[in-house]
């Protein structure tokens, strides 16, 4: 059999890998790309090491490993082989096929996805790119009490850690839901026990929660059209069909919900603050749309998703609240009113749902992370997350304040909407603004938005950008408006 010629080889003494690693790395590299195929004879273990200038023993562990891997063999008398049946040779191509212009593609087993998985091909990632000026949904970081909270973190093992390493209660933690029931009658109006909160792993979770229980493949759901990206996204992996219902000055129009052909089993409305354009659902709208979900015997999932930010005036109650019939599932999130990374949120069921719910949470992803639970709770009792909030919503209004006055130089340009709450604004572009490369050329700019248009499920889509102003401080906020001024008005030779 012939003996391998060992060439260029170059081992690194002084990198971190150890000389033996770099040595089994090359030899497994050379045979997966057939420089080196079955059958060929590799050198003695002490004519190696003399060639290479190393030890032995280092000679010996690369033979070790790449034998007890099943790419060498030991034939006693006859020296070391590579062997003949590779265990990944149904998966590397040689390296003499990586020249040829006629090469075989990669296989792809794209059809046997889902259908599922098919249509996420088709969508692009939403990523948080940091927390740049104009980030959407982050809070003002810098203002969180963090000592605070890390004090809670460290108080909380000492109080008993080896109770929250285990498996816990699939509805979440009590004492946490205790504070959020507590919280959710004082300060929203909910109507609600402790039985009736399940803690969730953020908004999103329970928003998926909601489509998988409540739908069916194919049923039909409406959502506010502009709406919340992340109910869509979730509706869509139930495979229901989606209709999309208009909002104006007074939050989604129920008129139109009522002249719909079909019998929708859901619908998804954000009525305290709606996102993103900021409306509030009257209350007129409010009881003709529980009183029509009533006739229809259509869920209504209500996202409170940011209602403590109103700044004119006290935060609305809750639409559950309202509901003469358990015909509502309210959902909540500490995303926005903590820190987003928490990632907490939790469900207010009707009685009806509960157990049904927290059968598919415990087969979707089982209990939520106990400790992060925990000290949210100690935060909640000891009376820091009532007084955060107060801080931050006089925080919020003053940079509502500041980011509207600054909007007032882009009028040319576009208008803005705001409805006095929340944490982000909207600018509707003028018909002739190109709202993609305005985006890029900001982002480029690192000032980061969300494009308007994004938000719409239906073909009247209207351009702009929404910029959260939570999360940067009033000079931050006054210079990225600046910025956006100047990128706007290289368009102005279009009006």
């Amino acid at each position: 059999m012939p003996l391998a010629e060992i060439r260029d080889i170059t081992l690194q003494p002084d990198q971190q890998v150890p000389l033996f690693q770099q040595l089994y790395e090359t030899f497994r590299q050379r045979i997966l790309d057939g420089q080196m195929r079955g059958g060929l004879r590799l050198p003695s273990s002490r004519t190696l090491a003399k060639q290479l200038g190393i030890g032995r023993n280092t000679v010996l562990a690369a033979y070790d490993q790449l034998t007890a891997e099943g790419y060498l063999q030991s034939q006693p008398g006859s020296g070391m082989f590579v062997a003949a049946e590779l265990p990944e040779n149904w998966h590397l191509a040689p390296a003499a096929c990586k020249s040829k212009k006629t090469a075989e593609p990669a296989l792809q087993l794209s059809g046997h996805l889902s259908d599922y998985a098919s249509q996420l091909q088709q969508q692009s990632i939403s990523s948080h790119q940091g927390n740049q000026c104009f980030c959407v949904g982050m809070p003002d970081l810098n203002a969180f009490p963090a000592k605070v909270w890390n004090r809670l973190a460290q108080q909380t093992p000492a109080a008993g850690f080896q109770h929250l390493m285990g498996f816990s209660d699939i509805t979440g933690y009590l004492p946490l839901r205790e504070a959020v029931a507590d919280y959710l009658r004082t300060s929203r109006a909910v109507k609600c026990e402790v039985n009736q909160i399940v803690i969730t792993t953020g908004a999103q979770q329970a928003l998926d929660l909601c489509a998988r229980v409540l739908l069916n493949p194919g049923d039909d759901a409406v959502i506010e059209d502009p709406g919340y990206m992340g109910a869509r996204k979730a509706l869509q992996a139930a495979d229901a069909r989606i209709h999309p219902c208009p909002v104006d000055q007074h939050g989604m129009q129920i008129d139109v919900l009522q002249q719909m052909s079909q019998s929708p089993k859901l619908v998804y409305v954000t009525p305290a603050n709606q996102y993103p354009l900021g409306s509030v659902l009257s209350l007129e709208r409010r009881m003709q749309l529980l009183d029509w979900a009533q006739k229809k015997q259509c869920w209504v999932v209500e996202d409170d998703y940011d209602s403590e930010y109103h700044y004119a005036h006290r935060p609305l109650a809750s639409l559950q609240g309202l509901a003469r019939h358990q015909q509502v599932i309210y959902i909540g999130s500490f995303s926005k009113v903590l820190f987003p990374s928490l990632r907490l949120g939790y469900l207010v069921l009707p009685e009806s749902l509960v157990d049904t719910f927290i059968k598919a949470k415990s087969e979707h992803s089982g209990e939520t992370p106990l400790h992060s639970q925990a000290v949210t709770a100690s935060f909640m009792q000891e009376g820091h997350f009532s007084r955060h909030l107060k801080r931050m919503r006089l925080s919020y209004s003053e940079k509502m304040t500041t980011i509207l006055a600054a909007c007032e130089s882009l009028k040319p340009w576009c208008s803005v909407c705001s409805g006095g709450a929340g944490m982000h604004i909207v600018l509707e572009f003028a018909a002739w603004l190109p709202e993609k490369k305005i985006f890029d050329e900001l982002q480029k700019n690192r000032i980061l938005s969300s494009q308007l248009s994004s938000y719409f499920v239906g073909t009247d889509k209207k351009q702009g950008l929404v910029l959260g102003f939570a999360n940067s401080t009033p000079e931050q906020i006054k210079t990225g408006i600046a910025g956006i001024k100047k990128v706007l008005s290289r368009y102005s030779h279009q009006a």
